[in-house]
């Protein structure tokens, strides 16, 4: 039996919705992953290691996909809409691969960089 929501859309499943929230859990899961490169980053300044200055506008590049990816995520949790985390979790997603091909983008320069 289909059932439709709000708008007239077809409402998807529970498992449907679950999926799309796993989406979320995963951005968040590499989100936290960057913040401990960033941390690991300010370890490495206190520690006076000698660094090109090159190297701290590399690692913030991640962040401007994974900031709105880890906002989506929280409002793909929130949120009860079907036609409203259809939108969430497809842009969730997207920022999220960005930001983990942009980290690993930036972990190979930063490897050629300091070697």
């Amino acid at each position: 039996m289909v059932s439709y929501g709000e708008r007239g859309h077809v409402k998807p499943s529970a498992e449907t919705m679950e999926m799309r929230r796993l989406v979320g859990k995963f951005a968040l899961l590499l989100a936290f992953v960057y913040i401990l490169v960033l941390v690991g980053g300010v370890v490495t300044l206190a520690g006076r290691t000698s660094v090109p200055v090159i190297t701290w506008p590399l690692i913030l590049i991640p962040g401007a996909a994974f900031v709105p990816a880890a906002i989506d995520a929280v409002r793909l949790h929130r949120t009860t809409d079907s036609y409203r985390t259809t939108a969430l979790w497809r842009r969730c997603a997207l920022y999220t691969a960005i930001g983990l091909v942009l980290l690993i983008a930036d972990a190979i320069a930063l490897n050629q960089v300091n070697s």
